[in-house]
């Protein structure tokens, strides 16, 4: 039984070796391979290196002589001028690559000059060509006059142009039905010769109605050079200038046009060297300059080039199977190459070209022949991965829509047909457009031009666009839509992926939230956010006219009282009943909002500092002092008011805001029930420990007092540092350690966050680099700042550190967060791909919190996924973090990133993570972050769990 298993497999395996080189076979004999071959043979081709041909002058008809000779035609007494010149210095052979069909009938005697000029120079060659009728489906030869064709020689300028458009190669001979005409290079090389072959010619034999036009002696052209490269003289400077006209003695001449728009210009394999076109006097120039220096190229006949690709193939089989070695890759590619240099070699010594399509076809065709074991469990592997793929497109909440090149559905994951309300075997194969339902609304995706282009696939980049979304069942969902169109390796696309985004929720929340925090809950009026923006609105309404804008800032006097004896209730009444007041007084017109508690601002634009404010200040002063009637008590209060103007009090809403309540602050102490304008005086009480800290932090930034520490990222299965994090902290001579929550901040504000950031990178650099010097290589992670990301100058400051610490780039590792990405998106994926070019890594910090999705991954050059640790710090405790995190380190790896887990404090959470296959951790449970010194003693003694 085991030796007929074995029998059949072996019959089996030789019954494909046979069905293969048959294949080849046939591939090589049919040419079908015609394109493939044609690129080999260019690139082969143009590594040969070919001296110019110094005797082989062509004569340009080119635009120069066109000013001095006037416009084409020209007369013929022009040529024959030309040619008597050629023969004064004793011209042995000039091929004129023009056609003399027709008599010029403008100056008849100019034809007689030129045939007489042909007869006394003996050896001109004109052109002959075929011409194809359309209309009479003839095919004709168009020759030269009769009074020409006597004294001159003929030959063939039929150019024969490659399937794909690009001339390679000659035929030396041609005619109707017979091939009765040498090539215009043929004849220019050996005139007798070719005289003597039209000579033999009986012009009559030729049928009144030829069949087709036959070629023969076919050769492949050497090209000596890229377009250009051969000696050009003016035709005009041939007849003017004796010099010129002395340095063609000796010379091969060859006429014809190469003025732009004249003449007819070729693809050669050549050509991409200078991207132009040969004309084809220089081409003709090229057949004759291959044939005076022997250089012709022969290609091998189909039959033979089937026979050695045959034998190729079966040479292969034959070593391999008696060395008894298997066919690996690297010798698969190492026996394409040898066969490729094998072409090469012939074509070089021998001058015969031997296509190698099929045989390099067939080479690689014994990979699946020879291993189809291994590749079945390659396969195999391979749908287990896209098993897996599918489980994690399958386990997030973003829908996805995969799309084929025409735009129908073929494929939907459950978080779409959530979305959609519908079922993939329900709109599988329908449109894009017919399935989202965008085209039916005028306020929809039709109105968008950025969603047509995503609703026809339109966009040639990744596109984005929030709209209203119809479901199958009818309802309305808001949904963000992202698309990016899937390309071959042939830039042909394929079809699209859309992911969608159901933010109905987040919409309708945001607005709640939104004006919840624009707008005062009690009053109903603007808040302090929503104040400060109008602020910054009314300061771009009024640049460069002169005007300013006072700030009223309004606080009760003793309001208190009024909580603690009639309760909290009527403290609210009467904060309302004071902002209605507020409003009679101003109107419409002035901005008026609640900045907190029992304060309120007003501001305006069209007040005077000596005359107006103290007016509307006093009124506003005696109408708060009138009684208010509160559960039936009459209340009685006063209010304290500070006023400063835009821009001679700060140059900044905020700052002008905040300088108005340094003054009622002021104003509030002397007894308040008044008013009173900000001074510089009144502001130092109040801003004397924030300058004070201000100052601190600056002292500290630039004498380097900030400290950094540096937190291991283990590879939990080796308990070897992979990584390191660099975290900055503050050592406050009096508060003590300050977190970067509590000065960066302030960092930001008076603008050191840059120049903090710079020394951090700078500091951990050289610590990584000083470890890296020490034998322990480990990448160093940086936390950068929104503000750093959006400098466009941040990619030059990491090329100056990294020379100026000597650290290579691809040790660093740059942790960006969310926050940083979702206020200018287009901005920052520039700069991170200006950073990903330098092999700088870049990590995605607390992933999974904020608006983290597909999209987000797909849209920047993501390297690493840090997990947040909100979800590693229950992740033995609550079964649905330990499913987000599962699904979020099934997507790291499907889409090729990195997964750290941070927050890592237990060594339950350690296991559940390996079994996951999440092998970085970070977090308490390694260790703390520790300075320099601490961490090289715990590199140096490996004290690590």
């Amino acid at each position: 039984m085991i030796q007929a298993g074995q029998l059949r497999k072996h019959r089996s395996f030789a019954i494909r070796i046979v069905i293969l080189l048959a294949g080849v076979a046939f591939i090589a004999y049919t040419e079908v391979l015609e394109r493939f071959d044609f690129i080999l043979y260019d690139k082969i081709a143009t590594l040969q290196q070919y001296p110019q041909d110094p005797d082989v002058v062509i004569v340009a008809i080119d635009d120069e002589s066109f000013k001095t000779l006037g416009r084409w035609p020209w007369s013929r007494g022009v040529h024959a001028e030309l040619i008597n010149r050629l023969k004064s210095i004793d011209n042995q052979a000039v091929a004129l690559d023009l056609l003399f069909s027709e008599p010029q009938d403008s100056d008849p005697y100019a034809d007689h000059l030129l045939a007489y000029a042909i007869a006394e120079h003996g050896n001109v060659i004109l052109p002959v060509a075929p011409v194809f009728d359309a209309d009479t489906q003839l095919l004709t030869l168009v020759q030269p006059l009769p009074l020409f064709t006597q004294q001159a020689v003929l030959g063939h300028v039929d150019v024969e142009l490659d399937s794909d458009g690009v001339a390679r190669r000659v035929f030396l001979s041609a005619g109707i039905n017979a091939p009765a005409w040498p090539a215009l290079g043929l004849a220019l090389t050996n005139p007798a010769a070719a005289r003597a072959i039209y000579q033999l010619q009986n012009p009559v034999a030729v049928p009144e109605q030829p069949e087709h036009w036959v070629r023969a002696q076919q050769a492949l052209i050497p090209y000596a050079g890229e377009p250009g490269s051969f000696r050009r003289i003016s035709y005009a400077r041939v007849l003017f200038d004796d010099e010129a006209l002395a340095s063609l003695r000796n010379k091969t001449v060859i006429v014809g046009m190469t003025a732009a728009g004249m003449g007819t210009r070729f693809a050669t394999p050549v050509s991409p060297l200078n991207h132009q076109l040969m004309t084809g006097v220089e081409w003709h120039a090229n057949v004759f300059s291959m044939l005076a220096t022997g250089r012709i190229i022969h290609p091998a006949p189909a039959v033979i080039t089937a026979a050695i690709a045959v034998f190729w193939v079966s040479a292969i089989l034959v070593i391999i199977a008696w060395t008894g070695k298997n066919l690996t890759i690297p010798l698969l590619l190492a026996l394409m190459i040898a066969g490729l240099f094998l072409c090469g070699l012939i074509l070089t010594l021998n001058r015969i070209w031997i296509p190698p399509g099929a045989a390099l076809l067939g080479t690689l065709s014994l990979y699946p022949l020879w291993n189809w074991r291994r590749i079945n469990e390659f396969l195999r592997t391979f749908w287990i991965d896209k098993t897996h793929s599918n489980a994690a497109l399958e386990s997030i909440g973003d829908g996805v829509i995969i799309t084929d090149a025409f735009d129908h559905v073929i494929y939907i994951n459950k978080g779409a047909e959530t979305i959609l309300r519908t079922q993939l075997n329900q709109i599988k194969g329908k449109l894009l457009a017919e399935i989202l339902g965008l085209d039916t609304r005028n306020n929809g995706l039709s109105a968008n031009p950025a969603g047509k282009d995503i609703l026809d696939g339109g966009l040639h980049k990744p596109g984005m666009v929030e709209c209203l979304l119809k479901t199958a069942q009818g309802t309305e969902r808001t949904v963000r839509i992202t698309r990016n169109q899937l390309f071959d390796d042939q830039k042909a696309m394929m079809g699209s992926v859309i992911a969608m985004t159901d933010i109905t929720d987040r919409i309708e929340l945001a607005q709640q939230v939104a004006h919840q925090q624009s707008h005062d809950a009690l009053t109903k009026l603007p808040n302090r956010s929503r104040l400060l923006a109008q602020f910054d609105s009314l300061i771009q309404t009024i640049p460069d006219t002169g005007k300013n804008i006072t700030v009223f800032f309004v606080t009760l006097d003793n309001f208190k009282k009024i909580n603690d004896a009639m309760g909290h209730h009527a403290g609210d009444k009467l904060l309302k009943l004071v902002s209605s007041r507020l409003f009679d007084i101003v109107g419409a017109e002035v901005i008026l909002a609640r900045w907190g508690g029992d304060e309120f601002v007003l501001l305006f634009n069209r007040l005077a500092k000596e005359d107006s404010a103290p007016e509307m200040a006093q009124r506003i002063l005696d109408t708060i002092r009138q009684r208010f009637e509160i559960d039936g008590f009459e209340v009685f209060v006063s209010v304290s008011i500070g006023v400063s103007f835009y821009p001679e009090d700060g140059l900044t809403g905020e700052t002008v805001l905040e300088r108005a309540g340094t003054a009622m602050y002021r104003v509030k102490k002397d007894g308040g029930n008044h008013f009173g304008f900000y001074s510089a005086e009144s502001s130092v009480v109040w801003t004397r420990d924030q300058l004070e800290l201000e100052r601190e932090l600056r002292a500290a930034i630039k004498n380097d007092e900030l400290q950094v520490l540096f937190q291991p990222i283990v590879n939990a299965q080796s308990h070897h540092i992979a990584r390191i994090e660099a975290l900055v902290r503050w050592l406050h001579p009096k508060r003590g350690y300050l977190s970067p929550s509590e000065f960066l901040p302030l960092a930001e504000d008076i603008g050191q966050i840059e120049q903090l950031g710079e020394i951090v990178l700078k500091t951990s650099c050289a610590a990584a680099y000083n470890l890296l010097q020490l034998g322990y290589p480990v990448n160093v992670s940086v936390n950068v700042n929104p503000r750093q990301l959006l400098n466009k100058n941040f990619p030059q400051t990491i090329v100056q550190v990294l020379h100026d610490t000597g650290l290579p780039a691809k040790s660093l590792i740059l942790e960006i967060t969310e926050s940083a990405i979702v206020n200018d998106m287009e901005r920052v994926s520039k700069v991170l791909e200006e950073i990903k070019r330098l092999d700088i890594l870049i990590a995605l910090d607390d992933f999974g919190t904020g608006y983290s999705s597909l999209t987000l991954l797909r849209e920047l050059p993501i390297d690493i996924l840090k997990i947040d640790k909100s979800f590693v710090r229950t992740l033995d405790q609550n079964r649905n973090d330990l499913k987000i995190v599962q699904a979020i380190i099934g997507l790291g790896k499907n889409l090729g990133l990195t997964v750290i887990a941070e927050g890592v404090e237990t060594e339950r959470q350690v296991k559940l993570l390996l079994q996951h296959a999440c092998y970085f951790h970070q977090g308490y449970y390694f260790s703390r972050p520790i300075p320099y010194e601490a961490l090289y003693n715990l590199m140096q003694h490996k004290l690590l769990r």
